[in-house]
């Protein structure tokens, strides 16, 4: 059975909540007018709906721990969490121990927390983008004075010496698509055209800043005899493939470019021996891959989630 793709599933997520909550919400109504069988038949609903929302997030937990509960985000979510409980306790109406005020409760701090939270999540970028775009209408920049733009150089220059500090997700973002905006014309041109998309220079780009590639995209770890390592690069290019969703083809293409000769039977090779013992070079290799998944969801697909997990 194929796996849903994570976008589909983040754009999901509240659809789901709101289901759920729907649900529960009417069985808190069918309890109070005291009947029973549709209070019973929409809190099965409603719990089929919240079942359905912890599948979700456990089929997301790589993004969810990556991305959602980064260090620079998990003190906002633990306030939020705290204030959605009390006004779900205080906008609670008729506050008895029965079923129909559990269910309302849990209902409204649902709406409160999991909804704006899974929105701004999933689109918080659209959103904040947007919001960018009214608020400069509104506000035009003023035109910088001239100690104005020597501070602004100034800390273009600290901005770029601070480089090696860590980098928020957007920056980190910004930065590889900058690299990638920089690459010259008639290098790209050189790729392969199956490696001359935006993601396979993105994952070109990323491999060759942590220094498995040159400027030119060759292999740069050598063996002694001077040649290629290629069974390390045949499990990169294994791995690039199932990121981009090149299936058929694959070592017709990194067998002209890196060169690889045999590149399919020494990345089984590779899987075979490794496969209760991997590399420091595959331990790596699967970070960076969480990395590029990371900053562009749309790469993590199914396929890839061998070489992640290691």
């Amino acid at each position: 059975m194929k796996r849903l793709s994570d976008n589909f599933l983040t754009m999901l997520l509240p659809l789901t909540v709101v289901a759920a909550t729907a649900f529960g919400l009417v069985a808190a109504v069918a309890f109070r007018m005291e009947a029973t069988t549709a209070a019973f038949v929409f809190t099965a609903l409603s719990i089929v709906g919240w079942i359905g929302l912890v599948i979700e997030f456990f089929l997301l937990y790589d993004i969810i721990i990556d991305k959602w509960l980064s260090k620079d985000r998990s003190v906002l979510t633990a306030s939020w969490f705290v204030i959605s409980l009390l006004l779900a306790f205080i906008l609670t109406p008729d506050k008895h121990l029965d079923w129909s005020t559990v269910i309302v409760m849990v209902s409204l701090f649902a709406v409160l927390f999991l909804l704006p939270y899974i929105i701004g999540m999933a689109y918080g970028k659209q959103v904040k983008s947007w919001l960018f775009q009214r608020w400069n209408k509104l506000m035009p920049k003023k035109p910088q004075t001239t100690k104005e733009q020597t501070d602004s150089h100034i800390e273009t220059v600290l901005s770029i010496s601070a480089s090696s500090m860590p980098m928020k997700q957007e920056d980190e973002i910004r930065h590889y698509d900058t690299l990638v905006s920089q690459l010259q014309p008639e290098l790209v041109k050189k790729l392969p055209e199956a490696l001359q998309t935006n993601d396979a220079l993105f994952l070109l780009v990323l491999f060759r800043e942590d220094g498995y590639l040159d400027a030119d995209f060759q292999p740069l770890m050598k063996k002694e005899d001077d040649e290629i390592n290629r069974t390390l690069y045949a499990y990169i290019a294994n791995a690039m493939c199932a990121a981009l969703k090149i299936r058929k083809g694959k070592w017709v293409i990194f067998g002209k470019f890196w060169p690889l000769n045999n590149g399919a039977q020494l990345a089984s090779n590779l899987k075979a021996a490794s496969k209760d013992n991997p590399s420091d070079h595959q331990r790596h290799i699967s970070k960076l891959l969480r990395k590029a998944t990371r900053l562009r969801p749309r790469l993590d697909t199914y396929d890839l989630e061998e070489f992640k997990k290691l």
